[in-house]
């Protein structure tokens, strides 16, 4: 969780027209390894492109990730790139 506000943050990216090919050779073309501040992480096909859909330790950590490495790898501006506080970010306990 953010240092800066004791809160993760879920964020939302939105990639117009990518497939699952673009989105796995954006990732073959990343550093290796988990982006520093990422916790969960998960992605799909939605009608006209691909979402992404994560937990991220802090805003700050988040927004690095995208404008350093992530979005020149892609090479699509997001249609949505949004991020809000999580209430709850953890595992389901049944």
């Amino acid at each position: 969780m953010s240092k800066e506000t004791g809160v993760a943050i879920v964020t939302i990216l939105e990639l117009p027209g990518v497939t699952e090919a673009q989105y796995e050779a954006a990732g073959a073309a990343l550093p290796p390894g988990a982006p520093a501040g990422i916790l969960y992480h998960s992605c799909g096909a939605i009608e006209g492109g691909w979402r992404i859909v994560d937990v991220w330790e802090s805003q700050s950590a988040w927004d690095t990730w995208l404008d350093t490495h992530y979005l020149a790898a892609i090479g699509v501006a997001p249609a949505r790139r949004e991020a809000m506080p999580a209430h709850h970010a953890g595992p389901v306990i049944r």
